[in-house]
């Protein structure tokens, strides 16, 4: 009996993790390239709309990692992180904290009133950007932890949960001071 609970545990873990790769490996092949689907919810309710396409750039130094990336309603996202060989522990992943926005951050926005130009953004207070791969062909970033608005992010009691998928196909790249067996898994 205890083998049996192990082995539909271990089942259960296993199909978790391949239903996230079914839907990345999904979304990847509706893109064509130079195209990236953002898959974001907050407090389980998704942000953007999931017509958005969107577009950017990804930028690598040997010090910090930029990605920027907008929809044709004109949403916007930026993840940035930095640090001395940020690139060497594979896979690539940075925590996020409030009071340090310089070290890893995560921008989130999108406009919901075009004409008043009235927006909607949040600022990742608290979690982690994890590079699940990265190569000429394909950018997967999952992000997992706390949101707050911009004008609350440093009030934690009104922080919000965040899941995300960031996945890019054919990335326009722009890469300096690193060689791609450095930086691509």
């Amino acid at each position: 009996m205890k083998y049996f609970v192990v082995l539909v545990f271990s089942l259960l873990l296993y199909s978790c993790g391949s239903s996230d790769e079914k839907e990345i490996e999904s979304t990847f092949a509706s893109l064509k390239d130079g195209q990236a689907k953002v898959l974001i919810s907050i407090d389980d309710k998704a942000f953007y709309l999931p017509e958005s396409i969107f577009f950017g750039d990804v930028q690598v130094f040997d010090n910090s990692f930029r990605l920027n990336v907008y929809d044709q309603f004109e949403s916007n996202l930026v993840v940035s992180f930095g640090g001395n060989q940020w690139y060497e522990k594979k896979p690539i992943s940075k925590q996020v904290f409030a009071d340090n926005q310089i070290g890893a951050s995560v921008m989130i926005g999108k406009l919901i009133d075009k004409k008043k130009l009235i927006g909607e953004g949040y600022l990742m207070t608290d979690g982690e950007i994890k590079i699940k791969s990265f190569s000429k062909e394909k950018l997967v970033l999952e992000l997992i932890g706390q949101v707050g608005r911009y004008q609350t992010a440093g009030e934690p009691e009104k922080w919000n949960t965040l899941k995300g998928l960031i996945i890019y196909k054919k990335p326009k790249l722009m890469i300096q001071d690193l060689t791609e067996k450095q930086l691509f898994y």
